[in-house]
């Protein structure tokens, strides 16, 4: 900042520099016309060193720019400048700033030149050319790195997508060789150099620049991203083995897939590798914030895709044995495993609810139903009571206590004849089911009578089998 003093004074030809922090300083008679200038110059100073000081910014870069603009700010706003003395304090203001980044770009490209390179191959060991158009050189304690744009977005996106167990915790990012956390113009710098590049920028990192690099905001304005953004390096990164008893406990957690019976011999990586997006879903629906529309609209695709996938193939994950047999003896044993499937993203989704409709419609057809009886109920007992209330049109109350006492009376003989259609009904049902149980009574009587009928009659038979087995015998 103390630059920026020095600037600002020489632009106004002021010859002995002085500054707030020096505890005694001799400031020299200006000219009689430049008063005014000089004393707006000294104010702006005060300001600007004081606020740099109350500021709790955490980068000095961002603390500048607020010093500088907020005493400028100051100066527009105070009455006692004149409008002519404010427009000399905004074009000495100007100049001292692009006296002052003319400086700074100067000193970068002495430390372009001077410092040494410390690394010049990529994180994959791979030689940089520091000419080409996506070789980014960062400049920290004197040293000069080489990085590819590309180790550069891991880097970033790691470390502002920490989300250990699912849960959000971003990290600043920093310097791999040296531990050091890259400063906000360093990521600017970044951020510019892919936004000149054909690079596509990480929308990760790109959400990080819109909130100023600032991993508070970032955190809480993006967590439902950082989250997912998680779930999806975790699935699609992550090694099989890791993965294998989560795609087990997804296919038993659906009604249709669980009844695969996978065999223990399955070969993992395959089975990983067909169901990693069905995975990511699955793990949506489960870990990502709770109480959104994503959730139902993730578990509604898997449940979708998870039954066709099922349908294609219910035999999925079985081992087969063939057995060739040449003069009844074997040749040949091949083993085989079913791995038939139809790719998840070449199963049609369709606006349909995980659920069946049927339960919808009969619940809606029953309430209508129910309805309809209630109002036709309702209806019949103000028609039957029509002629009565048409003959009392003419008729005023002369209080309000009538009116009260007259709709309490239609109320309860409302209630009353409701409770005696559902009394009639009851009585109704009782007596069909009597008259059921006397039918049944009367139908067993019968077939009684019948087995008794049918009894008679072998029994009738009998005796004359008998009679006629005598009468051979005799004349025998």
């Amino acid at each position: 900042m103390k630059t920026f003093f020095n600037i600002l004074q020489s632009v106004i030809n002021q010859k002995h520099k002085t500054y707030p922090d020096e505890p005694f300083s001799v400031s020299e008679i200006p000219e009689m016309n430049k008063v005014d200038l000089h004393i707006g110059i000294g104010v702006l100073i005060n300001n600007i060193y004081y606020e740099f000081k109350e500021n709790k910014y955490v980068d000095k870069y961002k603390n500048n720019s607020h010093s500088k603009f907020t005493s400028l700010n100051y100066i527009f706003n105070n009455s006692f400048y004149t409008k002519e003395l404010k427009e000399k304090l905004f074009d000495i203001f100007s100049k001292s700033q692009k006296h002052y980044f003319a400086f700074s770009r100067l000193a970068y490209i002495y430390k372009l030149n001077k410092y040494k390179i410390v690394v010049s191959d990529d994180l994959m060991l791979n030689p940089l050319d520091i000419n080409h158009k996506n070789t980014f050189i960062l400049i920290d304690n004197k040293s000069k790195y080489l990085f590819g744009l590309n180790d550069l977005i891991t880097i970033i996106d790691t470390a502002i997508g920490n989300s250990p167990n699912f849960f959000s915790e971003p990290l600043f990012p920093n310097n791999p060789y040296n531990k050091q956390q890259f400063t906000n113009a360093t990521l600017y710098n970044i951020y510019f150099k892919m936004k000149a590049s054909t690079r596509i920028i990480s929308t990760l990192f790109h959400f990080f620049f819109l909130d100023e690099f600032n991993l508070k905001t970032f955190s809480e304005d993006y967590e439902p991203f950082i989250r997912e953004n998680s779930i999806k390096k975790y699935v699609f990164n992550s090694h099989f083995t890791t993965l294998h008893s989560g795609v087990l406990a997804m296919l038993k957690s659906n009604p249709y897939t669980k009844a695969y019976s996978i065999h223990k011999d399955f070969p993992k990586e395959t089975l990983v590798d067909i169901f990693r997006p069905f995975l990511f879903y699955y793990y949506i629906y489960n870990y990502d914030i709770k109480g959104t529309s994503k959730i139902y609209n993730y578990k509604r695709i898997l449940h979708i895709k998870l039954k066709a996938f099922y349908e294609y193939n219910k035999s999925f994950g079985r081992k087969t044995i063939k057995i060739t047999r040449l003069f009844n003896k074997t040749v040949k044993t091949e083993y085989k495993y079913n791995s038939e499937n139809i790719p998840f993203y070449k199963i049609p989704v369709k606006n349909t609810s995980i659920y069946d409709d049927t339960v919808i419609r009969v619940e809606n057809t029953i309430n209508s139903l129910f309805n309809n009886n209630i109002f036709n109920v309702v209806n019949n007992y103000y028609d039957n009571n029509s002629s009565d209330d048409n003959d009392d049109t003419n008729h005023t109350h002369n209080t309000d206590e009538d009116t009260d006492d007259d709709t309490q009376r239609e109320f309860e003989e409302l209630s009353n004849h409701l409770q005696s259609l559902n009394l009639e009904t009851t009585n109704n049902d009782q007596q069909q089911n009597n008259d059921n149980g006397a039918n049944q009574f009367d139908d067993g009587a019968n077939q009684f009578d019948d087995g008794a009928n049918q009894f008679d009659d072998g029994a009738n038979q009998f005796d004359d089998d008998e009679e006629e087995q005598k009468d051979d015998d005799s004349i025998s």
